[in-house]
């Protein structure tokens, strides 16, 4: 037998809603519909309320200068579904395949495909995608699913979409009784989820797709980095209580990107130069391991960071620290400062023109994964940063 349904998006809150936790634990025991319990956002933030910008390209900044939104998030039930492990997408299936797209777990995925085209079994025929698997799947029980597309390679997105997730599942005492499923995982990703949820078994998942039975899981799943509320705090509280204690580490930081090749910044080595000369550490992320990057921000009171995962870390920093991200103007986001909101750290942004012209980064052109340089104006740069020492 071939399934073989068109796909629709479904939208979360089209599910039956329930009043709270209790309930929905009480759903799981019995045959009824799926259920939904929405959290309440709460914003423990205490960084100052607006942004601080400069940069010649920051009159072209396309958000709000107010703080970024929290949005609420649900905790989902959802009965005889399909789920993708690599990808997180949970598809309704319902005896006959229904096809709709959950959209919580699945949008990171969908920003990626928005037709969903990548995903196994997938074909798109006149515009609509379309589902056609044969019905010889394996079968499970009941998994708690907690990661998104995007976390699997990216620290940022598995930090801020998946550890707050599988949190906020544990928080509720849905863990048990319930497999956490994830696709193959990296050595840093073990690493993270064994200091955050000491003692909890991941299965991980080689099969390209799984019948589930029930899955549970959080809308956090879709992008909660650009909205998260208290519960990073939390999470981030989790991860240093874990780590190594305080006062050993250094107070200024700059985390280069030197090692990467898809936003390449063509003056950055002369950039960790003059940083070096005002007492910075310059710190390559991708060298160390999550342990150590979360011990080495615990004591920071200034990080200087071009835009990227590693930003992530900030999380870690003590209340009052401050960070100072660059931005390319043509690759803003308010998602670090979103994070360091909720642990009451500082945030300041520096916007640069961006891109320069091909025909100044031939050297940069030749990386691999190479998508776009640029180069902020360094005297200037370095000021900005003087006034937050």
């Amino acid at each position: 037998m071939t399934f073989d349904a068109p796909l629709h998006i479904l939208d979360n809150a089209a599910l039956p809603s329930v009043t709270d936790a209790a309930v929905l634990r009480m759903r799981l025991a019995d045959s009824g519909p799926s259920g939904t319990f929405w959290k309440l956002p709460t914003d423990a933030a205490t960084s100052p309320a607006n942004a601080v910008l400069a940069g010649r390209a920051a009159v072209a900044w396309p958000f709000d200068h107010t703080p970024p939104p929290v949005e609420a998030t649900a905790i989902c039930l959802a009965r005889d579904v399909l789920h993708f492990p690599t990808f997180g997408v949970v598809i309704e299936r319902d005896g006959a395949l229904k096809g709709g797209v959950h959209l919580g777990p699945s949008g990171e995925a969908l920003h990626r495909w928005a037709d969903l085209s990548g995903l196994p079994g997938v074909v798109v025929e006149a515009g609509v995608p379309h589902l056609r698997l044969v019905d010889e799947l394996p079968r499970l029980e009941r998994g708690a699913l907690f990661l998104p597309w995007g976390a699997g390679f990216n620290y940022g997105h598995f930090v801020l979409d998946a550890l707050t997730s599988l949190l906020m599942l544990e928080e509720q005492d849905l863990l048990d009784g319930a497999e956490i499923l994830a696709p193959p995982l990296k050595s840093w990703q073990r690493e993270l989820l064994a200091l955050a949820f000491p003692g909890r078994v991941v299965r991980e998942l080689v099969e390209p797709v799984v019948h589930l039975e029930t899955a549970l899981y959080a809308t956090s799943m879709n992008h909660f980095l650009h909205a998260p509320d208290a519960t990073a705090a939390r999470l981030a509280g989790r991860l240093l209580a874990a780590t190594g204690s305080s006062g050993q580490g250094a107070r200024r930081i700059y985390l280069s990107r030197r090692g990467q090749s898809m936003r390449v910044m063509i003056n950055e080595r002369a950039l960790e130069a003059a940083l070096e000369r005002r007492g910075f550490v310059v710190v390559r992320p991708e060298t160390l391991s999550p342990r150590e990057q979360i011990e080495l921000m615990r004591d920071a009171e200034v990080v200087v960071a071009p835009t990227g995962a590693a930003l992530a870390n900030a999380l870690f920093m003590p209340a009052g620290a401050r960070v100072i991200e660059i931005q390319p103007e043509n690759f803003t986001s308010r998602w670090v400062w979103a994070a360091c909101r909720q642990v009451g750290v500082d945030w300041r942004g520096y916007v640069c023109c961006s891109p320069v012209g091909a025909w100044r980064t031939p050297l940069a052109r030749l990386k691999r994964g190479f998508k776009f340089a640029y180069r902020p104006p360094l005297d200037d740069l370095l000021a900005f940063i003087d006034t937050a020492l």
